[in-house]
């Protein structure tokens, strides 16, 4: 930057108009930062705060065990009251290396909160209590029973680890006084009209928060820095879906039920029903799986603010263009002030812009149960041609829904570090679902009789077992998938066709031909008797083994230090390392379980860390220029992989995916750091051994890289120790 640049923009800054600041506030803050950089002694820089970025994959608490591999959360859940529910923001404090214990004393640390609106544009008054809050310095330590719980921490200490602020969403997001959940309505669900309420439907049932984080001395500002976070009132998740159950289906079926001259007709028999009952089961799954990792810090997913966001958006895209597509027959389903938010309000714009009704209409159209009548078998009250009626629609539904699906990433924005991951899981959600209720949606088959009904729910194709079926059943299902097989593998080929679509534009990245193989469905391992694959799968979504749904956690990885030191001494680029460096390393290595067919780094991603292969084995892909994947080696106990990104912070140079469910032990340039600062001899050690592998990575992903050892070894110094080198060597993938 040329002086008058210079100039020129500290110039413009004076100038500029700042939220909470004159003229005279900004002089001083200007001020105090010359005087603490003309204070700092050489190359120790001006103490600074910032907020720990969320990290695919971390969570707030492994902060506890594994000093700076934690991550603030992204996403916090509003709860039912009596739920300990706590969201953790981390921030570190830089360059306190050589002042005084009276210096660091001096130092004070502040935290203001604001609302942000459902799309993080809106600047509102900080919310009461959070105006410039001192935050008492607190970190996570690891209990004598190995759970984390925050401890006060002196600021001295902020080299070893971070600190945390811990908030309660429901209880201190609200800007009224007493925070959610102090309405005497009871679920508010009935409620989610009011105005005054920044979480209801007006907002979609999201805020996003505004942190703003502050290090001043003596009363003035000097260091700050700005994150936002999702916060989502899951209360009200699935409440929308609910109203469309409750005011189209019931309300539906007894118009039918009227014109048919019957007293009554069970909602079950309508032919939206199906598709209706297992979604909104699939959805109770996937979100109790947030709730899980949001809530109680859990890895189902490894970004899960990603998942919260498509299914909020899919909710109001695919309910509000059903409101719409029947209104003319059932009424306003949107209360008045709804109706005012959906047609005018800045925050459902993008919900407005993107409603097919069109598409819903032509749904709704495929609404008609079919009744009991001669020359047809009855299913009580029905036909049993009614069963042809509910698939009709159902894939009527589906095909819709997913066109509202693509809207929704759209608007979720892109993911392409976990989405892959995360359509394994809502998809194996969707087959659980089937499972858990088909019999329930489609009640005609009870009166087929026992065997008509597990032909109609298990038959595969091709595979007639002799069975003999009346000829107006075998007539309309013939030798085709039963309702389990079809329904989940319509449903894999429909998620995919989403993912395919996401992927050209850019919005989601998967690894792979297709996005869900086949090899990560339940239902494909159950029938065809893989037992093993099916108790992985299960085992990876935190159920039992077996094919049934009573949730059982994940046990937690309980690592070895004996069996870690072993592994990290048959690793060559530690060989420069002592046995006690080696033993304080392995004291810091953080243990991560692949699920099958899982990605661990996604080729062209930023990454700071390396991995140790401890069980299992992985695959490495690397995407060529035509966009395959291809397969260029296979990763088994003790390999490793990552560590040029380790080391100089280069992007990902390949993909690297378990095979079957693995282990794998993670190292981050943070715990590296501080052995080579006290070291750093061993960086030219490092550098002579790394030169042969960068040169072996770089043809196996057909990329040009000569490097000199002398230029390897500015990159790591200029990374792992925070240096700057002197001079440039050629940037290569790590």
């Amino acid at each position: 930057m040329r002086e008058a640049d210079f100039i020129g923009q500290l110039r413009a800054l004076l100038s500029a108009p700042v939220r909470g600041l004159d003229a005279r506030q900004k002089l001083e803050i200007i001020q105090r930062i010359s005087a603490e950089a003309e204070a700092a002694r050489d190359g120790a820089g001006v103490p600074e705060a910032s907020w720990v970025p969320f990290v695919t994959g971390r969570r707030p608490v492994d902060e506890a065990s594994y000093p700076r591999l934690g991550s603030s959360d992204h996403a916090g859940l509003i709860l039912k009251e009596g739920h300990f529910n706590r969201m953790y923001l981390l921030f570190r404090i830089e360059h306190l290396d050589g002042l005084s214990p009276e210096q660091i004393a001096g130092y004070e640390v502040q935290v203001t909160l604001s609302l942000a609106g459902p799309w993080g544009a809106d600047f509102n008054d900080p919310l009461p209590g959070w105006t410039r809050r001192v935050i008492e310095l607190r970190s996570f330590e690891r209990g004598e029973g190995g759970e984390p719980h925050l401890v006060a921490t002196p600021m001295d200490q902020a080299g070893r680890r971070s600190f945390v602020v811990a908030i309660d969403p429901g209880e201190e997001l609200f800007p009224a006084v007493g925070g959610a959940g102090r309405d005497p309505e009871a679920e508010p669900g009935a409620r989610v009209s009011d105005g005054d309420d920044p979480f209801a439907f007006g907002h979609l049932f999201v805020q996003q928060i505004r942190a703003e984080l502050v290090l001043s001395r003596g009363g003035v500002p000097f260091s700050a820095s700005e994150a936002i976070f999702d916060v989502c009132d899951a209360r009200r998740v699935g409440s929308l879906y609910g109203r469309v159950i409750e005011r189209v289906i019931k309300a539906d079926t007894a118009l039918q039920a009227q014109r048919g001259s019957l007293h009554r007709l069970d909602p079950a028999h309508h032919p939206w029903f199906p598709v209706l009952h297992i979604g909104s089961d699939k959805a109770e799954l996937y979100t109790r799986a947030l709730v899980e990792d949001i809530v109680h810090k859990k890895r189902h997913l490894t970004d899960p603010r990603w998942l919260l966001r498509v299914g909020l958006y899919l909710e109001f895209l695919t309910c509000i263009g059903i409101f719409e597509a029947v209104r003319g027959d059932l009424g306003d389903l949107l209360t008045p002030s709804e109706r005012e938010a959906y047609e005018s309000s800045p925050h459902l714009a993008p919900i407005r812009a993107a409603v097919n009704v069109e598409a819903w209409r032509s749904v709704w159209k495929l609404r008609h149960i079919a009744l009991a009548q001669v020359g047809a078998p009855r299913a009580g009250a029905v036909s049993a041609m009614n069963l042809l009626s509910k698939k009709r629609a159902t894939l009527a539904f589906l095909e819709v829904h997913h066109e509202d699906l693509k809207r929704a990433i759209e608007l979720a924005g892109p993911n392409e570090h976990n989405a892959q991951e995360t359509w394994h899981r809502v998809f194996r959600d969707a087959e659980r679902a089937v499972l858990r209720r088909t019999a329930e949606a489609f009640t005609e088959l009870g009166a087929l009789g026992p065997k008509a009904e597990e032909f109609v729910l298990w038959h595969r194709k091709g595979k007639i077992r002799g069975l003999r079926l009346p000829q107006s059943i075998s007539g309309w299902f013939g030798d085709q998938d039963g309702l389990y097989a079809s329904a989940c593998t319509q449903y894999r080929a429909s998620m995919n066709h989403v993912a395919s679509w996401a992927k050209e534009r850019g919005l989601m990245d998967y690894t792979g031909e297709e996005c869900i193989p086949r090899s990560v469905s339940l239902l494909e391992a159950f029938m065809e008797g893989h037992h093993v694959r099916l108790a992985q799968l299960q085992r990876r979504d935190g159920y039992a083994g077996a094919l049934d749904l009573n949730a059982a956690l994940p046990r937690a990885v309980e690592t070895s230090r004996d069996q870690v030191v072993a592994l990290l001494r048959r690793v060559p680029m530690f060989e420069v390392l002592s046995e006690g460096e080696i033993e304080v390393l392995a004291r810091s290595v953080r243990p991560i379980e692949l699920g099958p067919v899982e990605r661990i780094i996604v080729q062209g991603r930023k990454g700071s860390s390396l991995f140790i292969v401890a069980e299992g084995s992985l695959e490495v892909l690397v995407r060529q220029k035509d966009g395959a994947d291809v397969p260029v080696a296979t990763l088994d106990e003790g390999a490793v992989f990552g560590e040029m990104s380790l080391l100089t912070g280069a992007l990902r140079s390949a993909t690297v995916r378990s095979m079957d469910p693995a282990l794998v032990y993670e190292i981050g340039h943070h715990q590296l750091a501080p052995i080579l600062e006290k070291r750093p001899g061993a960086i030219d050690d490092l550098a002579a051994l790394m030169a042969p592998r960068l040169r072996a990575t770089a043809a196996a992903s057909q990329r040009h890289a000569l490097e000199r050892r002398g230029s390897l070894a500015k990159r790591i110094r200029a990374f792992v120790l925070q240096r700057r080198p002197t001079g440039g060597g050629a940037a290569v993938a790590g």
